[in-house]
């Protein structure tokens, strides 16, 4: 789960980009952290080209939060290790647990949280993003936070919420011919033990599937993997976005007319082998990164940040499978 950072510092590949990424979910407050390390494909010198940022959004009666870039005198990642400091922010992995504190410049928002992992992780590696791109992850789908949220005026307390972790990197360039969407679902009730991750890539016109993937944990260990065409994936609607927050602000204007294209509800089946694993999910708010394509200047990349409900069901392995609990799910679309 460490940091692998640019090659292009060392005069090899560009276009590399990877993010640590976190979501802890509490009665009254639901919080994204995000740290990423994107390679700025216009720098004049591609050794330098490496550029850190921390995303931080909370859910609470609605989204806020915001985007922070840093200088390169603010920023120490260590290559090989999860140590890494963005400005006075920073992540790191001691004794089994990961520890991070966050808090945005020019918005109310912080945190300061340990993470304990319940769960073994998933290491996925390669996988096809577009015909000539890749994406590697690892994923804790479980995990314990204990600490303090802070959004607004309000610092809650955190004890024993569920939480959920990944870690992605490759080499590729928004706009280019994918699109994905990317969702976990954990119970409020710390005494079930099921929890799942679905993950879809898809071309850019979501016409054709490259990779499908429903994971299913019961308890610390995996279960069962359904992949490609045991999955079916059913969308109902459109979810009305109303007003989203669209993160960094100043890219708002360009995103004003970007489709969320969120459905209003949405339903993963998967068969195999007799095994059936049924995950259905209700959009309750969004929230929008917007990025500047790297292949049309005019264009946006955006990702929808969606938290709602989920339900799952099913049986698998001769075990009945019931879960409800919080959800988020990332669709990415082209703005």
């Amino acid at each position: 789960d460490y940091f692998r950072r640019s090659p292009a510092r060392l005069r090899g590949r560009a276009d590399h980009k990877e993010w640590q990424h976190f979501l802890v979910h509490t009665e009254g407050a639901h919080l994204l952290v995000n740290f990423n390390l994107v390679d700025d494909r216009w720098a004049p010198d591609p050794r330098r080209a490496e550029v850190a940022r921390l995303i931080a959004l909370a859910r609470t009666d609605a989204w806020d939060g915001g985007v922070d870039r840093f200088a390169d005198g603010e920023v120490e990642v260590v290559p090989g290790r999860i140590d890494a400091r963005f400005g006075e922010s920073w992540l790191r992995f001691d004794r089994g647990r990961y520890l991070l504190s966050i808090a945005l410049r020019d918005r109310p928002l912080a945190a300061e949280l340990e993470l304990v992992p319940t769960t073994t992780p998933a290491l996925s590696a390669n996988q096809p993003l577009s015909p000539e791109r890749s994406l590697s992850w690892l994923f804790v789908p479980r995990l314990v936070a204990r600490g303090t949220i802070t959004a607004g005026s309000v610092t809650r307390r955190v004890e024993a919420a569920p939480a959920y972790h990944d870690h992605n990197w490759g080499h590729f360039l928004w706009g280019d011919d994918f699109s994905w969407e990317w969702g976990s679902a954990l119970p409020w009730d710390p005494a079930n033990a099921w929890s799942v991750v679905h993950v879809r890539m898809t071309d850019r016109g979501r016409s054709a599937a490259r990779y499908q993937g429903l994971f299913l944990w019961r308890g610390s260990e995996p279960l069962r993997v359904f992949r490609d065409e045991e999955i079916r994936v059913a969308y109902d609607g459109c979810f009305d976005v109303g007003r989203p927050l669209r993160v960094p602000r100043v890219m708002a204007l360009l995103a004003s007319g970007a489709a969320s294209d969120v459905p209003r509800r949405m339903e993963v089946v998967a068969r195999s082998d007799g095994d059936e694993l049924r995950l259905r999910f209700a959009p309750e708010a969004v929230a929008q990164v917007v990025m500047p394509s790297e292949r049309d200047l005019e264009a946006v990349t955006v990702l929808n940040e969606v938290s709602g409900r989920a339900a799952l069901s099913g049986r698998v392995r001769g075990v009945e499978v019931a879960m409800e609990g919080p959800g988020v799910f990332e669709f990415l679309r082209d703005g």
